[in-house]
């Protein structure tokens, strides 16, 4: 559907993934063997989309770089000046989409979805059915379409919550529910919320279908971005797999970057090694270990390692931040 615009609303802080995020956006933390905003593009490549519009912290160009270095697709970067909420991101997005069919993805959430069930819409959005809905944006329906939209209830009112995808086939409803946002100044918590222009469109009469979304992988938190890397990695097996090192044993699923150095150690399952990282005289499952981190004579399981952190002893669920040294146990 090469007439197709898509926006991906990457300027988050991911506060809750901090101390990682304090060194590279939320969306370039790297997940089963590659940043969380390469597997959302990937996923994007058949649609063969008119233009890619990426909404862009202030000062950042890691996400510009890697995109255009891995995937020859049309992209268009633009910069939400204040974190001021999902409504403003997509805004921003507004001269780059034109008058094309809208395709609105989160830029911390990756899906397994047939993406051309929602195409065949004239407005739609991705549920999923869940057993807490308090953490999330839900959907009440009337007759098969979605009438209310709610952010966070503190009362469960429907167990459909809003997964990150949305399609319009006509954007200007979209655009002209998000202009009235910002002159009415409706904030929550100091943020314009996509789900009131929701509301407004359902209120104006505007059907908006629900789409079920059978995976839906978040990376919104360290817990989120651990069980992200496990489902992603239990899929792929031993695909994007390079061994490394001496006397070691790995337990698939793992993916090891080619450079990484593994020496008498045990890695896996569910371990994702990036580029440059070191692990030696250790055990490590279930763990994402960043950028040049070196684990020595150490248990790791259920972690996250930041890039350039040095752990050595035992420990169990780490969270351990970009250059910290640490001794466990």
């Amino acid at each position: 559907m090469s007439h197709l615009g898509i926006v991906i609303p990457a300027a988050g802080e991911g506060q809750r993934l901090r101390p990682h995020t304090l060194v590279r956006p939320k969306v370039m933390l790297e997940v089963a063997g590659k940043p969380i905003i390469g597997h959302i593009v990937d996923r994007l490549k058949e649609l063969k989309p008119e233009v890619i519009c990426v909404v862009v912290p202030p000062h950042d160009r890691t996400i510009k770089d890697y995109l255009q270095a891995n995937f020859s697709l049309n992209f268009e970067f633009v910069v939400q000046p204040l974190p001021k909420g999902l409504a403003d991101a997509v805004l921003c997005a507004e001269a780059a989409i034109r008058n094309l069919p809208m395709l609105v993805l989160l830029g911390d959430t990756i899906l397994d979805v047939d993406l051309k069930a929602l195409l065949n819409e004239e407005s739609a959005i991705g549920v999923k059915e869940v057993a807490d809905p308090r953490r999330f944006g839900v959907v009440k329906l009337q007759d098969g379409f979605v009438r209310e939209v709610i952010e966070k209830p503190l009362q469960p009112v429907s167990n459909l919550a809003i997964v990150g995808v949305y399609f319009f086939a006509e954007p200007g409803p979209v655009f002209a529910a998000l202009h009235r946002l910002i002159r009415e100044k409706r904030m929550v918590k100091n943020e314009f919320q996509f789900t009131d222009a929701l509301q407004i469109m359902a209120d104006a009469g505007r059907k908006i279908k629900p789409i079920e979304i059978a995976n839906w992988y978040d990376c919104g938190t360290p817990q989120a971005l651990i069980e992200t890397n496990r489902a992603l990695l239990k899929a792929l097996g031993r695909q994007g797999v390079a061994v490394s090192g001496e006397h070691s044993l790995l337990i698939f699923p793992v993916h090891i970057a080619r450079d990484a150095v593994i020496e008498n150690s045990i890695i896996g399952p569910f371990v994702s090694v990036s580029s440059g990282a070191r692990i030696i005289n250790s055990v490590v499952a279930d763990a994402l270990v960043y950028e040049n981190a070196v684990i020595e004579k150490a248990v790791v399981s259920q972690g996250i390692v930041g890039e350039n952190a040095e752990v050595r002893g035992k420990g169990e669920m780490v969270n351990i931040g970009p250059g910290e040294r640490v001794v466990l146990g």
